[in-house]
């Protein structure tokens, strides 16, 4: 038996080897079948902040709700307490004539009393009750050209020390010599009120007393006490402090949207935009503030129109010079009141001129103190009070718009020609898309394809992928994507050879808000996404 199989074995491979022998070799490049094939091109998950960031920068943020918004930061502007008011040095004198008549000779004392008020005068006719000094030097010289010792006893109760008395001191001057006395001014309060007018006034009781020497007076001779008030500075300054404005300088604020020689907006309106003032004021008065000038300019600087606000709140819209409500001050020293000032789409009309068109606001604020002259106020000031004033220009992607162009970038790196042979026969090749429409506008599609230095090689689609909007709520607000909609475009051999050159893809869509005709308005959040998917379809003989 096992012979009879291995003589069948022999004979079995005896015949496959002559069959080898007399078979002609088989070409297996001709072995090609027809085939539909599916290559992937981009896939891509594209929201509303990538869309913009070309344009936009870091401006663009996130809210609460996941809306997005456009804020665009002017540095804040300060008033400072050294604005407001400032202690000049002061320095006033008082010559006395100790003699009513020439005396031969002069043995005994006299004694003069008196009282003398000065007067101060502020740079801005500020009326001050009270001025406590954090540092200060008071000097008072006797000048005495007397040949009799002089002996001053001065009070000054203007000056009052921490314990409610008055500055005292008593100078000897040496017959036809001086004498001084100085004293620290932060150790006191000065009070301006003594005098009879309730302000502004240093009342100085003055004691004098000669001791004759002997030695002859008349009346041309004088005796002098000077006062200066040297190296001045306050902690606090209560008073009247008057009416005064401050011009905090022009301010422009280029707003530009979307760049002019890229994407851009036919037709784009934000109708939610603001403009917030944050005014934080520490000083013991109110203020207003206002606008001297507040306008509208393109990039070229030529004035494309003002800027209306209503002050009064009855509906009537002017230009500047216009002011804002009353910024309240703090009720006790050291605090600090906030007031949150807006212009809106309600009181002004910045909303009909924020669009595609790029542009500067041009504005001109001033701060006003104590705004009506006719009364007396009772204000302070602490060396610490300030005034601040941060704006805010707030733009909510809430609008409409038409012709409406964006653009993303995505990289490509895919060669085509690397996945055949030189014997594949394509007969057809189809560029197939894939989108879902998260946004709330009317979406057209063209890809740009661009080689390695970003040159042009050709367009897709140019415009014919149309997608609908998404479904929105009654607050303008998606709540539905669009259905999935497939495009097939044809793609020749120029195409396919354009494919092998790119390197990156820009997706262009144009879009218009639904309802744009008769300006629906609807609202951007960050959850918006646009979905597209590309593949390149391939029909032939392939190997």
């Amino acid at each position: 038996m096992n012979k009879l199989k291995i003589s069948f074995y022999f004979l079995f491979f005896t015949l496959i080897f002559a069959s080898c022998k007399k078979s002609e070799q088989v070409d297996l490049s001709s072995l090609q079948t027809y085939h539909h094939v599916a290559i992937p091109l981009v896939s891509a998950e594209i929201d509303i902040e990538d869309m913009l960031e070309r344009d936009t920068g870091d401006i663009i943020s996130t809210g609460n709700d996941g809306e997005l918004f456009l804020a665009y930061v002017t540095p804040p502007t300060y008033i400072s307490a050294s604005e407001i008011v400032e202690i000049p040095e002061q320095s006033f004198s008082i010559s006395v004539n100790p003699a009513p008549q020439n005396l031969p000779a002069l043995n005994n004392s006299i004694s003069y009393a008196d009282t003398n008020i000065n007067a101060f005068t502020f740079p801005s006719g500020e009326e001050l009750t009270a001025i406590e000094f954090s540092q200060g030097i008071l000097t008072i010289n006797i000048v005495n050209n007397l040949s009799h010792e002089v002996v001053l006893n001065i009070t000054i109760p203007s000056l009052v020390d921490n314990l409610g008395g008055y500055f005292s001191d008593v100078l000897t001057a040496p017959a036809n010599n001086p004498a001084v006395t100085q004293a620290n001014l932060s150790n006191y309060v000065f009070d301006l009120t003594k005098g009879s007018l309730g302000f502004n006034e240093m009342v100085v009781y003055l004691d004098v007393t000669i001791n004759g020497s002997g030695s002859p007076i008349s009346t041309t001779d004088d005796l002098t006490f000077s006062f200066s008030m040297d190296n001045l500075e306050f902690s606090t300054i209560l008073g009247d402090i008057k009416y005064q404005e401050f011009d905090l300088g022009s301010i422009p604020l280029e707003i530009d949207i979307f760049s002019a020689d890229s994407v851009s907006a036919v037709e784009f309106l934000l109708t939610n935009p603001e403009i917030k003032h944050t005014i934080q004021n520490s000083f013991g008065f109110t203020a207003n503030m206002g606008m001297q000038a507040m306008y509208y300019e393109d990039l070229q600087g030529n004035i494309l129109g003002n800027v209306l606000y209503d002050s009064a709140g009855s509906g009537n819209l002017q230009p500047a010079p216009f002011y804002f409500p009353t910024i309240q001050q703090p009720l006790a020293q050291g605090d600090s009141v906030t007031s949150v000032i807006a212009m809106n789409a309600t009181n002004s009309t910045i909303n009909e001129l924020i669009n595609s068109t790029p542009k500067s606001i041009v504005s001109n604020p001033v701060v006003v103190v104590n705004a009506d002259s006719t009364i007396t106020n009772n204000n302070f000031i602490l060396s610490t009070s300030k005034i601040s004033v941060s704006t805010e220009i707030t733009l909510p992607l809430e609008g409409y718009a038409g012709g409406w162009v964006m653009g993303d970038t995505i990289p490509f790196d895919f060669k085509v020609d690397e996945l055949f042979s030189s014997e594949t026969d394509i007969d057809s090749a189809v560029i197939k898309f894939s989108t879902i429409n998260g946004w709330p506008v009317e979406v057209n599609f063209t890809l740009e394809l661009l080689d390695s230095n970003m040159n042009l090689l050709s367009s897709i689609a140019d415009g014919e992928m149309v997608l609908e909007s998404a479904t929105l709520d009654a607050n303008g607000r998606v709540i539905e994507d669009s259905q999935q909609k497939v495009t097939l475009l044809g793609c020749n051999e120029s195409c396919v050879d354009n494919l092998n050159q790119t390197k990156f893809v820009i997706l262009l869509v144009t879009a218009g808000t639904s309802d744009y005709d008769n300006q629906q308005s609807v609202k951007i959040y960050s959850d918006y996404k646009l979905q597209l998917s590309m593949a390149l379809l391939i029909s032939g003989r392939m190997f």
